[in-house]
């Protein structure tokens, strides 16, 4: 039988394709999506920041919202972001992006 899809939520590592458009290294931000799994979850959370001239450099964390909010607090900002997604199975949301001007070297 398959899997039923739920919210998730993740915190995404993102690369722009163009550096000087951007004016960063790269960024961080909070997705929630509706996902069977963390494979499902990593796939919309690609497509959605390729949209952006983005590509995903890493993802952390990445589990059901059920499971996250057993663990912590979301902000008011990722409150939002659950409203939004909430009765829309095709939300893919993001959150702030959080710029880094350097790579870590």
């Amino acid at each position: 039988m398959p899997q039923q899809p739920e919210l998730w939520i993740g915190l995404v590592e993102v690369r722009p394709l163009d550096r000087a458009a951007y004016e960063a290294a790269g960024a961080f931000t909070y997705i929630v999506t509706w996902a069977c799994n963390a494979t499902e979850f990593r796939k919309k959370a690609g497509t959605i920041i390729a949209t952006l001239d983005l590509y995903v450099t890493g993802i952390e964390g990445e589990e059901p919202l059920t499971q996250w909010t057993e663990k912590r607090t979301p902000s008011e900002e990722i409150e939002d972001m659950i409203q939004r997604a909430e009765f829309n199975p095709n939300a893919i949301v993001w959150g702030t992006f959080h710029q880094y001007r350097f790579d870590q070297g």
